[in-house]
């Protein structure tokens, strides 16, 4: 028995769930008021019997007991496992990679503390008046935890000495440099200090900017265990809660646009942490807002650095209904598909910049920041030779998919545009992309269809056969990387297990598979292994996107058929569903519908 499972079984959801809220007898269901959002009508149920528990009103969620008391009390994963271990008195196996961690953790911390004091000293003058200079304010100076690094190539080193830290440990922390002859020495001297903390506000790296005219003009720290410059975005310790709330954020380019974003009152902004925004940076800030502004600066450099978000981002930041196009999974669990807006800002005037000259302009700017195609149709269309037939197919060919992720409604609008980009006729432009989303469906359904698509009989199902399904899903997924493109707006909410949730979480954010191995936590470690170490996975690559496609939709149809069971019973009998819940009902129905007519 795993740990995840050893914990579930000491724990009722019933009795976890009544410490938090008090719960009503409704036919086989319990019922409240939802304790994580503000409601007159109870939309809260749980089932005893499956030990589960769902919300059907704002939340739109639901899970097992661990996914309930990570919501209650605002945990990860990880630290969710240690409270309930502790709870239940299940012995945690010591995380070895989790002592490195907490090592790195507090060397950063002391280095924060030994650079802000700095930043005050004598030395740090420079930085001081450089700070004055850009107006930022000593409020927000302290929020943001700046300082400064002395110029001594032993400063901080000896500073760590003196409490403890070793020279190793240092070199790990990425704060001092070790070379070839095994000397060591200062990584930061004479600059601008900016740490960088992870979403519970850990200090995990630096960002540094030179004073002079060293190069380079910034200088991050070198990646650790705890440090990716690619997973982070700068001041999303801060913003995150702002993001959730406004259901919205801003991406900015530079650790100043964020500070002066901040210092105005726009709470809701992070820094992409370099020049373009990456797939990992996506993966974290798309669970917290369904709607994002990205403000990068307006010169050629910037430009083009939007362009490299877009497309190294671009199945991130794809609407769900374009995802469910390509993988023939459903998208009712998404209620708000992940939108992306572009600012157009000011030539010469980066969000730093503006948002001191004027900050209601910025506040226009972004509220009225260009929907995602609105930007993309000129600057894709303008890659071809529009002179010719061909270049003009390809065009259409390339928007084509993109144009079909967005709302029905917006369509034909776009249609129009692109149209007018490329000087072809409206109406052959919108007969080619229904040709070309025709044969793309004909083609799906083909392969849907194909007899030979048996994979899946190759799994052990036995009498739990949701965690072999599950487990298998995973496989597929870990030992076949090329297939999770195909896993797109599939809701981790089709996963019975919060370890198999937390996993395939990870399989979509992670790119390798020593980086999901990396960022597991040792509860997770006997599970990973498990369904690593199995035969599940065989056949070439066409079996196992059909036995991909096969396992996904038998996972969203248990889910639907439990939620509809779940919407039935949360009204009062004899009494007709509220609208919201019948509207829901409609829903599942109609997509269960698909799924069986697809089949």
């Amino acid at each position: 028995m795993s740990v995840v499972d050893d914990i579930k079984s000491r724990l009722d959801i019933v009795e976890t769930v009544s410490s938090y809220v008090a719960l009503k007898k409704s036919g086989k269901y319990l019922k409240a008021n939802c304790p994580f959002h503000s409601e007159k009508t109870p939309s809260f149920i749980v089932s005893q019997e499956k030990q589960s528990w769902r919300c059907f009103g704002a939340c739109a969620t639901g899970g097992d007991v661990l996914s309930f008391v990570a919501q209650a009390e605002k945990l990860d994963f990880r630290d969710t496992i240690r409270l309930l271990a502790e709870k239940t008195g299940v012995e945690l196996k010591k995380d070895s990679n989790q002592g490195k961690s907490e090592t790195l953790y507090r060397i950063n911390k002391l280095a924060v503390e030994f650079y802000a004091d700095a930043l005050q000293s004598g030395e740090g003058e420079l930085a001081r008046k450089y700070l004055d200079q850009r107006g930022v304010s000593n409020a927000i100076c302290k929020k943001f935890e700046l300082g400064f690094s002395p110029r001594k190539n032993d400063a901080i080193k000896t500073h760590l000495m003196n409490l403890g830290v070793s020279e190793q440990e240092s070199v790990m922390a990425g704060i001092l440099y070790q070379d070839d002859s095994g000397m060591t020495r200062d990584f930061f001297r004479g600059r601008l200090m900016f740490p960088i903390h992870d979403v519970r506000g850990r200090p995990v790296g630096f960002g540094a900017r030179a004073l002079d005219d060293s190069n380079p003009k910034y200088l991050n720290t070198a990646a650790t265990s705890i440090f990716d410059k690619r997973r982070i975005s700068y001041g999303i310790h801060i913003a995150a809660d702002h993001i959730r709330k406004e259901n919205k954020g801003i991406i900015v380019e530079g650790y100043m646009d964020t500070i002066a974003a901040h210092q105005f009152g726009y709470s809701n902004v992070v820094a992409s942490m370099g020049t373009a925004l990456t797939e990992e940076q996506v993966a974290q800030l798309k669970s917290m807002a369904s709607s994002f502004v990205l403000a990068l600066d307006p010169d050629a450099a910037g430009q083009e650095a939007t362009l490299r978000s877009l497309e190294s981002a671009w199945h991130q930041i794809g609407n769900a209904r374009s995802a469910a196009m390509n993988s023939s999974v459903g998208v009712l669990h998404v209620k708000d598909p992940l939108s992306l807006f572009i600012a157009s800002l000011p030539e010469g005037k980066d969000p730093d910049t503006l948002i001191r000259l004027d900050d209601s302009e910025w506040k226009r700017i972004i509220s009225n920041a260009s929907p995602l195609l609105e930007y993309l149709i000129p600057v894709l269309t303008s890659r071809f030779d529009l002179n010719s037939g061909h270049g003009k197919a390809r065009a259409i060919e390339i928007i084509a998919p993109l144009i079909a992720s967005t709302e029905p409604i917006e369509q034909d609008s776009y249609i129009t545009k692109l149209a007018r980009s490329i000087s072809a006729d409206e109406k052959a432009v919108k007969a080619n992309i229904r040709t070309l989303l025709k044969r793309g469906t004909s083609t799906r359904k083909k392969s849907n269809n194909n007899p030979s698509n048996n994979a899946m009989g190759k799994a052990s199902l036995g009498k739990r056969s949701e965690d072999y399904l599950e487990g298998y899903v995973l496989a597929l997924l870990m030992k076949r990387p090329e297939l999770r493109d195909r896993t797109i707006g599939f809701s981790p909410e089709n996963f019975h297990q919060s370890d198999h949730r937390e996993l395939f979480t990870l399989s979509q954010t992670c790119s390798t598979m020593e980086e999901i191995e990396d960022s597991l936590d040792e509860s997770l470690r006997q599970r990973f292994g498990e369904i690593i170490g199995s035969d599940w996975v065989a056949g070439d690559i066409l079996e196992g996107e059909l036995a991909l496609d096969q396992c996904m939709k038998r996972l969203e149809l248990r889910h639907l058929q439990e939620l509809q069971e779940s919407l039935l019973a949360s009204s009062a009998v004899g009494d007709p569903p509220p609208r919201d819940i019948q509207s829901a009902i409609n829903e599942v129905n109609s997509r269960l519908k698909e799924i069986f007519s697809n089949n």
